[in-house]
Order: structure tokens, then sequence, then C-alpha cells
């Protein structure tokens, strides 16, 4: 029997048994940031699921691990309900490019630059800086089937659709073609006179709806099962973070833009003779290629079909926590008692064989004869969280290390296995004062890297990242931090995409000037733990403040944000050295100097949100 097989067979063999004998739990947390809104936790509306309304089951909640709903928060049932959000933002960004060219030739720069900049044509202008606005309408409903059973979907309407850019003429009935510049109207952008519907390979990247996520609850007697594509998330949201509703901390991110999906069948409950909550669970992690996508097999069934088993990633997924609802948090600090709440996640992945799918579409042929690799991969991921309510002050803290070994990587040039040995973490210490008006604190954190440049080394954003080294390093240490777990405005929200190779400390205050209006300010100074892999080959890469006013009342959030990056040496573009050795950036007259110091960058960004 396949392992695949029996891997299923054994969950549903030896795990059936267990799900009838302890109590559902979940768990979420997302740290906001500047720059977007964050619900506070006296104001969290959300609704927490069917499962807080059945009187059989009070612990069931939405999401991923293990936390109980509290009493105070148990609602009457209903059929159907819905929740979500309409957002619209508009981001000003001055100078990302921090002064240097982006193109590979002469090694790249952290953002593009607008295209009035690189215009050959004289008075086309540039002013370095570059704006838009989107927007997104996202609908969460549950249909309760009954008080112990529900489903649930996330689905986004005009997904980060920018303003404007799907125009439509009716006379012509056409739209331009973003993929292939061909269209039907005349060359006169202006002509347009209305807006089509998002269609992606045609005037967009995506449909004008998608739907992201969908799941089901099912309460037995003393648990919770949950099976479909659901939001992983755990602790402070560092490795895992569904992005939007966080259960520890009640608030809910409404500038979310990634979030953690997973294809999961779990059981979540209290563990028998112990205050402990656990969560088992058996993760589809990819299943590689399906019938459907190949030319061989499109059309044949309505019915996909896995094409292999053995290149499957498969993953177990164990959670052990001790954790209380906000509210119930919230009430024992009030009392004046020590809340203390902790927990461990733990992730056990492997893979037995791979695809090379270079070159391959969907729709395509795929040659397994040429294109099937041996892989033998297994990592074992440990969360460990805690937080700790003493008084006026709150102490959080994560600390993830990925640790595996990765066998087969011959279509690299690897001639020896790869270690896996990535680390990060944060802490985030928080007074409260003024009866809950002043919110000051520091965070510190870090993620380990290696000691290679991306492959352009001026494109410093994780999408360009190095994560295989050379062949002849067999040590993979790069960690990166979720994207969703948001730390600043403009390094390490854009300009890097995620914490990576970098330790940082943020001293942060925050103040409530009415019940209504509140503002934030922070400072992020960050530095390199391996300076070799920056652009610069420096420890320092530079210090960003951060500011945001807002308004929030009820449904309505009206925030406006400021950011400044000072940059340091580690994100400048040096000459060759003393000795002659370049460092991949070079001088070309045509398209300017890329040989430089970074220059400082600015954003500007406003949120509306209308959350219901």
């Amino acid at each position: 029997m396949p392992y695949y097989i029996r891997r299923r067979s054994l969950l549903l063999g030896l795990g059936l048994p267990i799900l009838f004998s302890s109590a559902p739990a979940a768990a979420q947390i997302a740290p906001g940031g500047m720059g977007g809104p964050t619900q506070p936790a006296g104001q969290d509306d959300k609704k927490e699921g069917v499962a807080e309304a059945a009187p059989k089951t009070p612990g069931l909640l939405p999401t991923t691990p293990a936390l109980p709903a509290p009493k105070s928060r148990r609602k009457r049932w209903k059929l159907f309900e819905i929740d979500g959000y309409f957002r619209m933002r508009t981001d000003w960004f001055k100078n990302f490019h921090q002064g240097f060219v982006d193109n590979p030739v002469v090694g790249g720069a952290p953002f593009p630059r607008a295209l009035d900049c690189l215009s050959q044509v004289g008075g086309a202008g540039c002013d370095d800086a570059l704006s838009s606005t989107n927007m997104r309408l996202r609908l969460e409903p549950t249909i309760n089937l009954d008080e112990t059973t529900s489903i649930h979907i996330q689905a986004d309407i005009l997904d980060n659709l920018v303003l404007g850019s799907t125009p439509f003429n009716e006379a012509y009935n056409g739209q331009y073609d973003n993929t292939t510049g061909s269209t039907n109207l005349p060359p006169l952008g202006a002509f347009g006179n209305t807006q089509g519907p998002p269609t992606a390979g045609v005037n967009s990247d995506r449909d004008s709806i998608q739907i992201k996520r969908a799941w089901a609850e099912i309460a037995v007697p003393l648990g919770i099962i949950k099976a479909g594509r659901q939001p992983n998330h755990w602790g402070m949201g560092v490795l895992f973070n569904g992005g939007g509703h966080d259960p520890i901390s009640g608030t809910y991110d409404y500038d979310a833009d990634y979030g953690d999906t997973v294809d999961r069948v779990s059981f979540s409950g209290i563990i028998p003779g112990t205050s402990l909550r656990g969560m088992l669970a058996s993760d589809w992690g990819a299943t590689r290629l399906v019938s459907n996508q190949t030319s061989a097999n499109r059309g044949r069934e309505q019915h996909p079909w896995d094409l292999d088993d053995g290149d499957d990633s498969n993953a177990w997924t164990l959670v052990l926590s001790r954790m209380d609802s906000p509210t119930e948090f919230k009430e024992k600090v009030d009392r004046g008692d020590v809340a203390l709440n902790y927990g461990v996640y733990f992730e056990y992945k492997t893979q037995d064989w791979d695809l090379d799918l270079s070159g391959f579409t969907v729709g395509g042929t795929f040659d397994s004869a040429t294109n099937y690799k041996a892989r033998d991969f297994k990592t074992y991921t440990p969360s460990v969280w805690g937080k700790l309510g003493v008084g006026k002050i709150v102490l959080e803290a994560e600390l993830v290390a990925q640790l595996g070994l990765i066998g087969r990587l011959d279509e690299f040039g690897f001639t020896e296995s790869a270690n896996v040995r990535k680390y990060g973490g944060t802490t985030r210490l928080t007074y409260k004062g003024l009866d809950g008006k002043l919110r000051v604190g520091i965070e510190g954190g870090f993620a380990t890297g290696d000691q290679y440049d991306n492959l352009i080394p001026g494109n410093i954003h994780v999408a360009f990242a190095n994560l295989l080294g050379v062949a002849s390093d067999s040590k993979l240490t790069q960690f990166m931090f979720n994207r969703e777990y948001k730390v600043d405005m403009i390094l390490w929200r854009h300009l890097i995409g995620a914490v990576t190779n970098a330790g940082y400390a943020k001293p942060f205050l925050g103040y409530d000037l009415t019940k209504s209006i509140a503002f934030k300010v922070s400072n992020v100074t960050s530095f390199a733990l391996k300076p070799v892999a920056t652009p610069g080959n420096s420890r320092m890469y530079g210090t960003e403040f951060d500011s945001e006013l807002y308004y929030q009342s009820g449904g309505l959030y009206l925030g406006f944000s400021y950011g400044v990056l000072f940059p340091f040496g580690a994100l400048s573009h040096p000459g060759p050295d003393d000795s002659g050795n370049s460092f991949g950036f070079s001088n070309d007259d045509l398209i300017g100097i890329n040989v430089r110091d970074a220059s400082t960058s600015h954003t500007i960004q406003s949120r509306l949100v209308l959350s219901f």
C-alpha cells in the first residue's frame, strides 16, 4: 500500500477513536503594523463561528489550533451569517528605488522606477514617485447547518483591483490586453469610457471573484473536526500567519494581502486530565500535478485526480497549548491576576520525489522520463510561543526553528545532501498606562540568513532570493518571517518583503486622543546578521520612522500614515574594491549610474475600511 494511502488510513483508523474524548479549540494572532488598520481588542465584533452558539460545545472557534471561547461570547444559532469588509487604500511611494536603476545588467534595484523615469522622450518628467489606489470586498459567510455543524467560506471580490486598471470602450467593444498588448481600441487611453471586469490573462492577473477558502467544522461530543481549505495561523504569526482575524489579541488586520491557507483535516480538543488543549492534523502540502493540468488528461473526466503519490509533499501537525480567549486574558490582568498562555506548534513534512516543472505550463505536456526527480526531503519545524500579562505589562514571544534534510538536489548541481538549519523569532514588551489609553513598548526580532546575495544583487526582495546558495554549500540557513508579520512600512514591508538575514529593534508608542481617534509612532532600526549577503556588504540596513493617525468607530476605519527610511551601508551599491573585485554593480551612461549610496525613501498611505 502506498505511503500516502497508509498515512491517511492511519489518521482515520487511529485518529477517529480519539475524536470523541476531547474538547475543541483554536488560536490565531496577527501583529498589526504601521500603515494598516488593526481592530482593537476591546472593539472586536467579529463573529467567532457556529460553535460558540452550541451549548454542547462552547469552546468551538472557526480557525486554527486550540483556544476556548468565553461564555460571554456565545450567541444564538443562525442559519446564515456573513462577515467581511470593504477596503480602499491609497499608496504614495517616493524614491523606493533609492536612486538605483531597475535593470539586471547593472545590478538591479530594490523597487521599480516610474516608467517616465526610463523614457527616452524628452519632457516626460520624473519625480521618482509612484502612486495608486486599490480596493477589495472580502466576504466571509458562515452556513450553520445546525448548532454543531457549519461551513465557512472566504471570497474576495475585485481583490486589490487598481482603480482605472481595466478600461473599456463600449463603442469598440474592446479592452486593453495587459498580457499581449493587443487591443481593438483607438491608440488613446483617454477614449475608454467605462471599466471592464477584471479577466485573468486578458486585462488582469486574476478574475473578478476569487474563492480563497472553504472548510467545514463538525462538533462531536468532546471536540471538533475541521476539514477543507482553511487558514493556518499560530503564535505571533512569525511563521504561520492566516492574515485577518486574530482571536488571541481580539484584533483584525484589514491590511492583510497574503495569509497562509492549508488543505487540512484536523481534530482539536482538551487533553483528558490536563488543562492543555491539542490539535492533530494531516496536511496536504502539495500534490504536484493533477490530471486536469496536463494535455494528456484534460477533458477526460470532471473528476480530476493526483497523477502520482510519490511526489506529494505531506505534513503532520501537532499543537499543544494553554490559551485563554482575549476577553478572559484581559479580565485576568484587570483583576490583578497573572495571565500566562503558552504553546508549541510542531510540523513534520516529507517529500520523496519531486517534479522539474521548468518550461511547463498548465495544459501542456509533461515528460516524466526526464522531469521526475528524487528529493528525499524531511523537515521538523517547532514553534514555541508564550504570552504573559502582569499588571500593566504584557510580554509576548515566539521562537521558530526549521530543521531537516534535503537528500537530493541533483538538478541544481548538488552532489551531496543539504542540511536545513533556519531560526527566527520575535519578542514584544508592552506597557499600558493612563487607563489603557497609553501603549508604549519595544519589539525585537531576528531571522538567520545565508551568505549569498539575491540572484540579482540589487533586487533585494525575497522574490529574488537565492534559496539554495551554491552547490558547494550543504547548509541552508535563510529564514524568512511570514509576509503578514508587519514590522514597518517601507524596508521589510515593500523593499525586502519579509524579515530575513536580519535583527531589528522597534520601540513604539500609541495613544488614544479620544474614544475614536488615536495615533501611533515607531522606529525600526535593522542590521544584517550576515553582511556579505547584502548589496553593500555592510552591517546596517537603516533606520525607519513610521507614524499613523486614525479614526475608528463601529465598523468605520479611516487612517493616514507616513513613513521615512534612512538607508545605511548595507543598502548601498559599491563599485569594485581595491583588488578589482566587483560586487555585481556597474555604470551605464545610457540608463544611469548604479554605483552609489542608497538615498532616502518616503511613503504616505491612507486606508478606508468598512467592516461588517
